[in-house]
């Protein structure tokens, strides 16, 4: 079992951060260094080829923090070729029914809970020789599946979403359930907080995990105390720019006032 799948699953918190701008594998040692226990390489509003995903998860594996994929549509490539470069799991967004949560399910995981193709030689499996029984089957408990509720169709849905089998985590965007709810923005309005609030109730009674991304850390803490455990801060964006943009405030503010 994964790191981050055994943490979530021992009631554990793990921290990560979206990466869409940011292409050099080395990002995954920095993270790694700084404390982050996970990445998403965002395929929905990034633009990382395939090859780049491949060195990203290779880079990951080495620095000894999980990779996860944000696919940009269901579909059976979209899946079946972040799994065999060895990501840890994948974060899908726009899941709104749960058809299409057993659609994901189909393409993520091994007969019999799926109909994944088998190439057992490959990144996933370290190119190495498997016994092919026992491989596939710890692969189905390891691959971390979590899906996104983001917005109010999706929310409608969530008692029959997290009821699929092999749904790991529910995951919030805030920012699309926001727009979906007509509060553009506003991701702690009363209206969004209930819709979220929904999601917890739900995944807590399906014993699923749930998790957010929020770009303050202020805003994650409440979410956090009310049992989400699998959270993002941040994306590489905002990392760099809200840091660059601080250190030449307190440089010019230095300056100004040594003047």
């Amino acid at each position: 079992m994964t790191n981050l799948k055994k943490t979530l699953n021992e009631g554990g918190l793990v921290i990560g951060t979206l990466l869409s701008e940011v292409r050099n594998p080395n990002v995954a040692y920095m993270l790694a260094q700084c404390g982050y226990e996970y990445f998403v390489i965002d395929n929905e509003h990034g633009t990382f080829s395939p090859e780049t995903v491949s060195n990203m998860i290779a880079a990951a594996r080495g620095a000894g923090i999980a990779a996860l994929v944000r696919i940009p549509e269901i579909r059976r490539e979209t899946i079946l070729k972040p799994l065999d470069s060895g990501a840890t799991g994948l974060l899908v967004p726009q899941v709104n029914t749960a058809d299409q949560a057993r659609e994901i399910i189909h393409h993520a995981k091994y007969p019999p809970m799926g109909d994944r193709g088998v190439g057992l030689r490959r990144a996933h499996s370290r190119y190495g020789r498997v016994d092919a029984t026992e491989y596939l089957k710890q692969a189905n408990e390891d691959t971390f599946i979590a899906v996104q509720a983001e917005n109010s169709t999706s929310i409608e849905n969530m008692e029959e979403i997290a009821a699929v089998p092999g749904i790991d985590c529910v995951f919030v965007g805030p920012s699309d359930l926001s727009v979906s709810l007509g509060i553009p923005g506003q991701v702690t309005h009363p209206r969004e907080v209930e819709a979220i609030d929904r999601v917890l109730e739900v995944c807590q009674k399906h014993d699923i995990i749930t998790g957010i991304l929020m770009f303050d850390a202020a805003l994650l803490k409440p979410w956090i105390e009310k049992g989400m455990r699998f959270v993002a801060y941040g994306s590489d964006i905002s990392l760099l720019a809200d840091a660059a943009a601080q250190g030449i405030e307190d440089l010019r503010s230095l300056v100004k006032g040594g003047a």
